[in-house]
């Protein structure tokens, strides 16, 4: 690999990556994952906050500010997500053993060409990037089951057959990709790299070679070796290009020896020489929809409440009269515990002032726990017909100092005038 300070960076910038990628499902906040979507129970589980599919909203709004975010920087800051962060850079970094012409960066020293080629290299390659296929596959498991649970049944080797299908997919993936395709993605398939035609502008940061001082250029081919994806930065800027920065570290040092001026490869606005504009319209816009979103997905989470409740008359259930002279009605209730701790909730139900009663009035729910139940609710003295009723939850979290959330839905009691007898 190229050695050099941009590429000193660059491998501070892909642990980091890794380290968020490969910690976020292992980090428990709130004793579940820091962020993880359970698919067993339909979840998004984030940062100690637990989604159920209902609030897709939510998730809608962090993905549109990520979205504009994303594509602002794109357009200032160009393809640095592609050379510095992406985890098909990072893992094609982390094994380039596993390349038939490794190493091949910059123009090596007269003592290194010639040494003899390590042929155990590259065979070693292929067993580092089978190892690493296999635990970044584990990590996108983690993304989607328990991590803890998953570990735990691998080592009693009873994973289950959609778990180990879904690591052993994954793992050959990866595999196949890291060991034979790698950059070449970047440069042929990935949509990101298409996608950048439309948003650069004359003013987005690239990576350029200066046209302006050929004659410095002496021809030694040290940015075309060790560039990933085997394109010439003299050639002008090319869709294939990531942004490593490889080229600019490997023409520094040949310049250096000569007594010319660096940077006749480097990072630029547009061209060589163009003036910096970061506060034209285009990433203006993005920004202040990023920012607009951002403040809307606040707003949303700051207002969300820990109890959630739903009602409905239960079709199933015909209201009738009692022999006592009970009118009796019965509802579909859903109750959802959204907060970290557990809750008892209280069940209240009012029609025209009257206060009925009700079975169940009282429930547990644990940390995340949406329980679905039929109510059953009974009034003496309502004349026949349809009356205006209110069913009230309350809740008061354990160790929260939070004011108890209460919820209202308004619902029909129906009183009839037959009795038939009780079922």
């Amino acid at each position: 690999m190229t050695r050099g300070r941009f590429q000193r960076w660059r491998r501070i910038a892909g642990a980091a990556q890794a380290a968020v990628w490969l910690g976020l499902p292992l980090l428990r906040v709130g004793g579940e994952s820091a962020l993880r979507l359970d698919v067993a129970s339909g979840r998004l589980h984030a940062f100690g906050a637990s989604f159920a599919l209902g609030e897709a909203h939510v998730v809608l709004l962090a993905i549109l500010a990520l979205t504009f975010a994303f594509l602002a920087v794109t357009l200032v800051a160009g393809r640095v997500w592609c050379g510095w962060s992406c985890p098909q850079t990072v893992l094609g970094d982390l094994t380039r053993w596993v390349e038939a012409g490794f190493p091949g960066a910059g123009a090596p020293p007269p003592s290194r060409r010639r040494r003899k080629p390590r042929r155990w290299r590259r065979p070693a390659g292929f067993a580092v990037t089978a190892a690493t296929s296999a635990v970044v596959a584990a990590s996108m498991v983690f993304w989607f089951v328990e991590p803890y649970g998953f570990l735990a049944r691998l080592a009693r080797l009873s994973l289950g057959p959609a778990e180990a299908g879904a690591w052993g997919v994954l793992s050959l993936v990866l595999f196949l990709d890291l060991a034979f395709l790698r950059a070449d993605f970047c440069a042929t398939a990935c949509p990101y790299a298409k996608l950048q035609g439309v948003l650069f502008d004359r003013s987005t940061l690239v990576v350029a070679y200066d046209a302006r001082r050929a004659a410095d250029c002496v021809d030694c081919g040290a940015c075309v070796r060790v560039c990933p994806t085997g394109i010439d930065i003299r050639h002008g800027l090319q869709m294939a290009c990531i942004a490593c920065a490889a080229c600019v570290d490997a023409c520094e040092p040949v310049m250096r020896r000569l007594h010319r001026a660096p940077d006749l490869v480097g990072y630029a606005y547009g061209e060589p020489g163009s003036p910096r504009r970061p506060w034209r319209p285009a990433p203006l816009a993005l920004g202040g929809a990023g920012v607009a979103a951002t403040a809307v997905l606040v707003a949303v989470l700051a207002g969300r409440p820990l109890l959630a409740l739903e009602a409905m008359a239960d079709p199933s259930f015909v209201p009738r009269r009692a022999a006592d002279g009970r009118v009796i009605d019965a509802y579909a209730v859903a109750v959802e515990n959204r907060g970290r701790a557990p809750m008892q909730v209280v069940l209240a139900f009012t029609a025209e002032g009257r206060t009925l009663e009700l079975r169940p009035d009282v429930l547990d729910l644990a940390p995340g726990e949406r329980r679905q139940l039929r109510v059953v609710a009974s009034a003496r003295g309502l004349a026949p017909g349809v009356h205006d009723a209110v069913l009230v939850a309350e809740a008061v979290p354990a160790a929260s100092r939070r004011p108890p959330e209460r919820r209202l839905r308004t619902l029909a009691f129906v009183t009839p005038a037959a009795r038939p007898e009780v079922r």
